[in-house]
């Protein structure tokens, strides 16, 4: 039945990461890079909170410490910002693994640098209008209260949908019988349609649940960024987009990569301190705004949610990373992975 119409990381590895940034943090900032100005990197930047490390970096002035000047550039999707860095339009693209993993097996060497948006984002909300008597039993049991509902996704075939499959067959469902997809477009287009009762559902991410919980007009049933069930999604935090470059760049400027991975450590450290909340949502609304009602409220309430759950970070969690490729299987999005290994610069935090 379909219709047509994008974790927390473990103690030891965290106390890894960590050690592994204090130590890059104690070489002096700038060191040999490029005599007479700052060296420009080029970063892939997303829509909304988008690569918000780089953000901080810039209005912090992290960048500049380092020998840096970096700047971004809004490109839709991983594919293309990958297809950018091979262009020479940016330096760096803000990818997810998918996209990186098929770029390597095309042949175009690169590597991941830092983490970036690195939680598993996906949310399913339902409207508050569709009953939900399973939702305090958790997964798999509140996937009974989708069966014969119209469930929106970003897309038809997209990686939202797959997850979703994935969720229903777990759960002893059939997708093709007890629900129907209708593409919706990303979150606020989806949300409208949610508001307007053409679907009961979405698979979705921010700043949906946010608005669930500001507005009051839908209800959050499930986030993979803090539900443990299923503990396949749940072991995916720590592998979302992080920053890419190319294998050639890096190798002709180590002391350039170093210098990303400071400045973008350093922001990790500011942008997840809570005292610094309400300037990283001032530097966030330097780039964006929700021009919605209650725009800036919900806006507020997204940042804490993401936050709060690991999602901007500079780390990449190499088993987190390897369990998404095996879902990435499993889903049938790809059919031949590479070793993690290939993909992370063996000095990314």
């Amino acid at each position: 039945m379909h219709h047509t119409l994008p974790g927390f990381a473990r103690m030891r590895q965290r106390l890894s990461g960590a050690l592994s940034a204090l130590a890059l943090l104690a070489v002096p900032a700038g060191a040999a890079l490029a005599q007479g100005g700052p060296v420009t990197v080029r970063f892939q930047d997303y829509p909304g909170f988008g690569n918000l490390l780089v953000h901080v970096a810039i209005a912090k002035g992290y960048c500049e410490q380092n020998g840096l000047k970096c700047e971004v550039t809004n490109i839709a999707s991983s594919p293309l910002g990958i297809q950018a860095v091979m262009a020479g339009s940016v330096d760096s693209a803000f990818a997810a693994v998918d996209a990186v993993n098929s770029a390597i097996l095309r042949g175009v060497k690169l590597k991941y640098v830092t983490g970036a948006n690195t939680a598993n984002v996906l949310e399913l909300v339902a409207g508050n209008d569709v009953p939900t008597p399973n939702a305090d039993k958790g997964w798999p049991a509140f996937m009974q209260d989708f069966k014969g509902k119209k469930i929106g996704v970003t897309g038809r075939g997209a990686p939202v949908e797959r997850y979703m499959d994935w969720m229903l067959k777990k759960a002893g469902m059939d997708p093709e019988a007890d629900v129907t997809y209708v593409a919706v477009g990303p979150p606020t287009t989806g949300y409208a349609a949610l508001a307007s009762n053409q679907v009961d559902a979405l698979i979705t991410y921010e700043p949906v649940g946010s608005i669930c919980k500001i507005e009051k007009t839908c209800k959050l049933v499930w986030r993979a960024s803090t539900d443990k069930q299923p503990a396949e999604m749940y072991a995916l935090n720590g592998a979302g987009p992080g920053n890419v470059f190319l294998q050639d760049f890096i190798d002709r400027n180590p002391k350039v990569v170093d210098a990303v991975i400071r400045a973008l450590t350093q922001a990790d450290a500011f942008a997840n301190d809570p005292a610094h909340f309400d300037e990283v949502l001032a530097i966030s609304r330097r780039y964006f705004e929700l021009k919605m009602p209650h725009g800036d409220e919900i806006m507020r309430a997204s940042l804490h949610a993401q936050l709060d759950t690991n999602t901007f970070r500079v780390h990449m969690d190499r088993k987190a990373m390897k369990a998404a490729l095996d879902m990435l299987v499993e889903t049938g999005q790809l059919t031949k992975t590479v070793p993690v290994s290939d993909m992370v610069l063996d000095r990314t935090p």
